[in-house]
């Protein structure tokens, strides 16, 4: 029953695709289906340390970002897949083993958000680098009827858990911080993502980091646009409307990080015309 529910979903959700508008209720309404609920994992990802002042060692992704990871024109952070070395690759690998090898119960609660988004945002590199050349990292299928790419592949494990990119940030990260900004710090090589940030997220830098990225965002045209008097936002803003508060908490929120020149543009709008998504590889 299972695999007939999820050969009709698929179905349903190619059809989707290719008859109906980008901005289609119907469509995204099937995306959304495919969406994690916020819900923790285990009971062991609350355990935490306040009073800790251990701090991970995160030079090794800083040094792999720093080498490959730039800026385009249009302000979006694309990295050089095909430019890696395999000796840069093996490092970000020893990188992700010692993260792994943390445990991380003995942290406090800052260091272990961005222990979290560190893990998240290098796995997906180094699935991204596994299976390179790819055109987009859903391009990545366990079985034919696979629409969710790897982000339900078994890619760590951490304190004897087993664990899938998926339950780093709705099992464990959603649920515990309830933070709506960490969607602008969890990068899924996509180009209409929220940029793979420069640099590793640190603890002690974290809540500044959190809200640079909400910034740069949203102050982006793949992150908040007005065309034609419309207002468009990306899928994020749909996908985890909850997060946020629902579209009139969306709405608040984007304010809240807008600059002058996209409040002007807002002023008047109440409700989200249309969203956008590019799952195009954020590659250069």
């Amino acid at each position: 029953m299972q695999l007939q529910k999820l050969v009709l979903i698929s179905v349903a959700l190619i059809l989707s695709m290719a008859l109906v508008p980008t901005f289609s209720h119907a469509q995204l309404a099937i995306e959304k289906a495919f969406v994690a609920k916020s819900k923790l994992a285990n009971p062991l990802w609350k355990k935490h340390d306040p009073s800790s002042t251990l701090e991970i060692d995160h030079s090794a992704w800083d040094g792999f970002l720093a080498k490959y990871l730039k800026t385009d024109a249009s302000g979006i952070n694309r990295l050089a897949y095909k430019s890696v070395r395999s000796t840069d690759e093996k490092t970000l690998q020893t990188y992700l083993a010692q993260l792994q090898a943390t445990d991380v119960t003995t942290l406090n609660r800052n260091e272990q958000y961005a222990f979290w988004l560190n893990l998240y945002n290098a796995s997906t590199v180094n699935v991204g680098l596994e299976n390179y050349p790819i055109k987009s990292i859903l391009d990545i299928k366990s079985n034919p009827l696979d629409l969710k790419g790897p982000f339900n592949d078994n890619i760590a494990k951490v304190n004897g858990q087993t664990l899938t990119l998926d339950t780093i940030e709705n099992g464990i990260v959603r649920p515990i911080w309830n933070d709506p900004r960490l969607h602008y710090a969890f990068n899924c090589a996509a180009v209409s993502c929220p940029n793979l940030g420069a640099k590793a997220y640190k603890g002690k830098t974290l809540n500044t980091q959190l809200n640079s990225a909400a910034v740069k965002f949203i102050n982006h045209p793949r992150g908040i646009d007005i065309i034609d008097g419309k207002l468009v936002a990306s899928k994020i803003y749909f996908w985890y409307s909850q997060d946020f508060g629902g579209e009139k908490g969306v709405l608040k929120h984007i304010k809240q990080y807008a600059n002058d020149n996209l409040k002007q543009k807002l002023a008047g709008k109440t409700r989200i015309n249309s969203y956008v998504y590019d799952w195009a590889l954020n590659q250069r």
